[in-house]
């Protein structure tokens, strides 16, 4: 491979489709003082939208909102992929059987699931945003935060 001038160093090649950054020889070869670690912290969040939901004797629509914190040091093979959670909340809220509870006990009780069966959480964070109905012409959020004892 031919050796790059270093005033190329950086010098980003567009083609119509994709973006290629060019670096020297040389630039790989300098001494770069390392940055200390820190501490990690690493979260992941999806979106569930448009989730028809019967509940409190009308149907609702749901945007529900989850983000979740990893424990530290979790092992690649630890990683939850976020579609088992995601189908886990559909199906507990398909299911759901008290018709009177509020968003905020049926989203404690999501919380409550995701961390029971999901080890890989250090915290979760779920948020129901609720549609106006006829008997509630208001939009409604619940939003609930759990974390799993000794990581606060």
């Amino acid at each position: 491979m031919r050796q790059l001038p270093a005033f190329l160093l950086g010098i980003v090649l567009l083609t119509s489709s994709s973006a290629v950054m060019v670096y020297s020889q040389s630039a790989r070869a300098s001494p770069q003082k390392r940055a200390e670690p820190g501490v990690l912290v690493e979260e992941f969040s999806f979106l569930i939208n448009d989730f028809k939901l019967d509940h409190q004797t009308e149907q609702h629509n749901l945007n529900i909102s989850i983000t979740y914190r990893y424990v530290a040091n979790i092992t690649k093979a630890d990683y939850p992929d976020f579609r088992w959670l995601a189908k886990d909340v559909e199906t507990l809220l398909g299911n759901y059987a008290n018709e009177d509870d509020y968003w905020e006990i049926v989203n404690k009780q999501v919380t409550a699931m995701l961390m029971r069966k999901y080890h890989a959480l250090a915290s979760i964070m779920c948020e129901f945003k609720v549609d106006p109905s006829g008997k509630a012409p208001y939009t409604r959020v619940s939003r609930v935060t759990r974390t799993r004892r000794g990581n606060r």
